[in-house]
């Protein structure tokens, strides 16, 4: 039987335990179900017994990596019979193995990444592979201990969105404010009101970012943006990807980004083409996508001239 699993990662102290206590002391979400809370590490702060009890939850400890394998996991569940778990997964762990360690009943609704703010260049300087794996797989990342003024939310937009342009951001400040997302303060250095909104091709990477998440305000505009053809197993006919190559971490990890083109001309051209494209922004359900996500309906595809510097950046 499938068993929804909400997963928390990051690095000791950044707030995982207290999330989880949060949670569950929400009625709205316990509503009398019992929840099975696997902890891979112990902080400062610790499970509150009367926060516990009182949610029909249980703590189970997993101390060493190894015995997080699909037996050990499996037997918790049987043991527990929960209708759900939470997860604090430990931030030095792989990701990447969690998921091929973890049950095949386990669906993980939803993955959160919580950052301490004043530590996030150290990791990044230091652990760079590690946290841009759990960026590039967490739905919503949670920086905490932010002092008012002293967050420079562009930067770690460019930084995080670059690895996974779908996630969500949250900023929990020392004052006890939160703010969601970016209110107004994800100012583009293109127009988002001309017609057509020109994309040169340094704007690429910027573009690219802010479309995949904030893809409603494009919609219904016109755009003219230049890259490559590129196509892969999902991409449907009648259609191509205008892409270009992105640095998404470092030099050894290169990638193609970009954003589906629906035109009838699309056979006329093979990948590796340079083109430039003139049309109007809707949204599909496609498979590259894994749902919705923006589509370029061209009006024209013409031939152009290769952009100096193949490979783009976030910033």
């Amino acid at each position: 039987m499938e068993i929804p699993v909400y997963l928390m990662t990051g690095f000791l102290e950044s707030g995982k335990t207290s999330f989880i206590l949060e949670t569950l002391n929400d009625k709205q979400f316990s509503r009398g179900e019992k929840t099975l809370v696997i902890a891979c590490e112990q902080g400062e702060v610790e499970y509150d017994e009367r926060i516990i009890k009182a949610s029909k939850s249980v703590v189970e400890y997993i101390e060493d990596e190894e015995d997080f394998n699909e037996n050990k996991l499996t037997a918790l569940v049987n043991k527990h019979k929960p209708s759900r778990i939470m997860l604090e997964y430990n931030g030095m762990w792989s990701l990447r193995n969690m998921a091929q360690r973890a049950p095949k009943d386990w669906i993980f609704y939803q993955i959160f990444m919580f950052v301490n703010h004043e530590t996030f260049d150290m990791y990044m300087n230091n652990m760079r592979q590690l946290i841009s794996d759990d960026i590039a797989v967490s739905d919503i990342i949670i920086f905490n201990r932010c002092v008012p003024g002293k967050v420079d939310k562009k930067r770690l937009r460019r930084a995080v969105k670059a690895l996974n342009p779908r996630i969500d951001m949250m900023f929990e400040y020392v004052n006890g404010e939160v703010e969601q997302g970016f209110q107004g303060d994800d100012e583009m250095p293109f127009d988002v009101n001309a017609d057509p909104i020109e994309i040169v091709h340094d704007d690429f990477g910027l573009w690219y970012i802010d479309i995949m998440s904030n893809a409603p305000r494009y919609k219904g505009k016109n755009v003219h943006v230049r890259g490559m053809v590129f196509r892969a197993s999902n991409v449907p006919r009648g259609y191509f990807v205008i892409s270009r190559r992105a640095m998404t971490c470092c030099a050894d990890d290169i990638q193609v980004v970009g954003i589906l083109v629906k035109s009838p001309d699309e056979a006329k051209f093979k990948d590796g083409d340079w083109v430039e494209v003139t049309g109007n922004i809707i949204a599909e359900k496609q498979q590259c996508y894994k749902g919705m996500g923006p589509v370029i309906l061209a009006d024209s595809v013409l031939p152009t001239e290769k952009a100096q510097n193949e490979l783009v950046y976030f910033n």
